[in-house]
């Protein structure tokens, strides 16, 4: 292989796109997300999410051997064996908070989303909010710097999948409560929070995204018009050469940060490897290295998931796991 095309199949090294590798489709997250709400047999995720059984076969394969989950024998002797979130599957619930929080602000179609989390350490209706660990203030894209890390470099770009980008609405199919609703589409689809990332890492114009993606153009393209049409991003003049269009994160955009700033928290502590994170992240305000925190908005607590129970309509509480 020439140089130039083993170039071309490496992408800049990300911690969200080595995340999005391992969960970045619509029915790993769901998988993973109603995990901790305590489904753990292959009967009740393909009953409850209406997933096909091959499907779901495939996912739970592929998630056991990156290590999100463990294959357990089952306490019934009716089964043969479970699943079970690991340390590693565990610490993905800051960003399944986030999807939440995002979704309850934003989706319209929340029909088998929990109505309310409930933090039963201080016992109130509470929003997830992501904060500074170092200074406790709540995080905005707006107020961090970055700068190239100690893993910066290329990654060799993962293989495509055989699966597509997706329109169908979770719930459509759904019969369990889940922590994700309509976001789900957005951040099954591996290009689609990578393009999202590039725009809080300060990319604007459609040569700028391509650069920092690497992603084919007619991928692009088809990621910056959902996008659009969506609401999560505006087309308008650009500044420096108003003939020449670019993009701009919408309010609605902008309110991703926290799913993307999770996510790359992951991929870094699990994903980085010897070399380190690749971004290095740093709060403005205090002036400290970043490390976010998803804490309860009532009481400022760091939320557990065997703290947090969640309240559907005209239904009892039940706990997280």
């Amino acid at each position: 292989m020439s140089p130039l095309a083993a170039r071309r199949r490496t992408i800049r090294a990300s911690s969200v796109a080595r995340a999005l590798a391992i969960i970045g489709d619509r029915w790993s997250l769901l998988i993973i997300a109603t995990a901790f709400q305590g489904v753990r047999r292959f009967d009740d995720w393909r009953r409850g999410l209406g997933v096909a059984t091959n499907v779901l076969s495939e996912r739970l394969n592929r998630l056991v051997a990156s290590g999100c989950l463990a294959r357990v024998p089952a306490r019934s002797g009716q089964r043969r064996h479970e699943y079970r979130l690991t340390p590693m599957g565990a610490a993905f619930y800051p960003t399944a908070l986030m999807i939440w929080r995002f979704d309850r602000r934003w989706s319209r179609h929340r029909r088998l989303q929990p109505g309310a989390l409930v933090h039963t350490h201080c016992g109130a209706l509470m929003m997830p909010t992501l904060v500074c660990a170092g200074c406790r203030r709540p995080l905005s894209a707006r107020e961090v710097r970055y700068e190239a890390g100690p893993g910066a470099g290329l990654d060799r770009m993962a293989p495509p999948r055989a699966v597509r980008r997706t329109k169908a609405q979770p719930e459509q199919a759904a019969a369990v409560a889940t922590l994700v609703g309509e976001l789900v589409n957005f951040l099954g689809d591996r290009w689609t929070p990578q393009v999202l990332a590039a725009f809080f890492v300060g990319a604007h114009r459609y040569e700028e995204i391509r650069r920092e993606t690497r992603i084919a153009t007619n991928l692009l393209a088809d990621r910056l018009r959902v996008l659009t049409e969506h609401g999560l991003l505006e087309r308008r003049p650009g500044r420096e050469r108003p003939h020449r269009h670019e993009y701009a994160l919408t309010a609605k955009g902008m309110d991703v940060y926290p799913v993307i700033l999770t996510l790359l928290q992951w991929g870094d502590r699990w994903l980085a490897g010897r070399g380190g994170p690749p971004l290095l992240l740093c709060h403005r305000p205090c002036g400290r290295p970043l490390a976010p925190v998803v804490v309860c908005d009532c009481c400022g607590g760091e939320l557990d998931p065997h703290e947090v129970s969640f309240r559907r309509p005209r239904s009892r509480l039940r706990p997280a796991l």
